[in-house]
């Protein structure tokens, strides 16, 4: 091969004879037409021989390669070895890397958008909760929005994080953003299409952790006792959130089957939680005591309407008046958690009674700093009537199945 490219070059150097010529106004002219190169002119014939010697040389070192290339591509390759010289990397290199770049690009013949259907496709089959699959075809679908139509092998980490700061959202829905496009990018590279996932190269958002929102115990019993008088069948969905400490999406999936006084516990079953294991939470007395009334019926604990119907309730438990104009957000939760790990400091038994493995996200998410003589009274919270029946709530009492 090498014995070609030299004959080739001798053959070039034969056929151009690059001669110079006296011009007017006592220039000089080398005539490179031969090699593609035009005429070039200088002030003196020594200029125009030293760049005739230059010109041989790259004819016979390249076999006229060079000198076919345009001036402009001549000066780019030169740029660029300047560069990545700089960088300690050859032309070569650069090349090297660009071709392995561009045939993972061949073999990975697939767009965003076909990764997203093949991925929904494998979850939905992997027996995912709708509830997932909701969040994830929404996110991912407005992830394709953007760049559904780009092959997934030349998604970069620096495009994902322009487009992750560019979201007009928060710095807590642009992590979900870049939690939810994780598990796109896994995926291919679990199936080989890609070496890496790229969003593990971006910047995670930063999320300042705010104190979580509760009520007091005066503040709940003001719902409670405004919920009774003017919607009562919110009263169940309401106690089981503030006592028991369901999550939302569990509670509206609840029904009536699953909760036994007789026994004192809730079953959320597998299908209901979050996450997809059962568990009993145990039904303390207060609970007890604002369930009694409804335990005969059947059928789903949220109500029909229950927006409107919780909505009413609130707006007449004068909390708004007092300065409060809604909910905190996950108040509900957040005030069981809180309450609980007050009463009794046993971190893992309210992650249990949670539905968490570990106490890890307790501490991280739902615990505000409450006193315990608070968390007495907030648990012998009960209806006016039940009062008299109800013993002070012990910490023993709590346990998990």
């Amino acid at each position: 091969m090498a014995g070609f490219t030299l004959s080739i070059a001798i053959t070039a150097m034969k056929k151009a004879t690059l001669t110079i010529r006296p011009y007017k106004n006592q220039r000089f002219v080398l005539d490179l037409r031969s090699i593609k190169q035009g005429r070039k002119f200088y002030a003196s014939r020594d200029q125009a021989r030293e760049a005739r010697t230059r010109a041989l040389e790259l004819l016979k070192r390249h076999g006229g390669g060079w000198l076919d290339l345009p001036r402009d591509e001549q000066s780019d390759i030169m740029k660029a070895r300047e560069e990545l010289a700089a960088l300690g990397a050859t032309v070569r290199q650069a090349a090297n890397h660009y071709t392995h770049y561009l045939e993972k690009v061949r073999q990975c013949n697939i767009t965003v958008a076909e990764l997203r259907d093949k991925v929904m496709d494998a979850k939905q089959r992997d027996g995912k909760s709708e509830r997932y699959l909701e969040s994830l075809r929404g996110y991912l679908g407005r992830f394709c929005r953007d760049f559904g139509s780009s092959q997934v092998a030349t998604v970069t980490p620096e495009e994902l994080d322009t487009w992750l700061r560019d979201l007009p959202y928060a710095p807590k829905s642009r992590l979900n953003f870049r939690q939810h496009i994780g598990v796109l990018f896994s995926a291919a590279k679990r199936w080989r299409m890609v070496e890496v996932n790229p969003i593990e190269f971006t910047e995670r958002p930063k999320i300042v952790q705010g104190v979580p929102g509760i009520l007091n115990v005066g503040e709940l019993e003001q719902l409670l006792n405004a919920a009774q008088r003017t919607e009562p069948d919110t009263i169940p969905m309401l106690a089981i959130g503030f006592f028991a400490g369901l999550r939302t999406s569990e509670i509206h999936r609840l029904l009536w089957q699953e909760i036994s006084l007789e026994r004192g516990e809730i079953e959320v079953t597998a299908a209901k939680s979050k996450s997809a294991k059962r568990r009993f939470v145990p039904i303390q007395q207060n609970l007890a005591a604002w369930l009694r009334p409804f335990a005969k019926y059947q059928g789903p604990v949220v109500p029909e309407y229950w927006r409107g119907k919780l909505a009413r309730a609130f707006k007449e438990s004068g909390l708004v008046e007092a300065g409060l104009k809604c909910l905190p957000h996950n108040a509900v939760r957040h005030s069981y958690c809180s309450y609980l790990l007050a009463l009794n400091d046993d971190a893992p038994k309210v992650a249990a009674s949670m539905g968490h493995s570990t106490s890890y996200l307790i501490y991280q998410n739902y615990r505000a700093l409450v006193r315990k003589s608070d968390a007495v009274a907030y648990f012998a919270i009960v209806p006016a009537r039940e009062s008299a029946n109800v013993l002070p709530f012990q910490a023993a009492n709590v346990s998990s199945k």
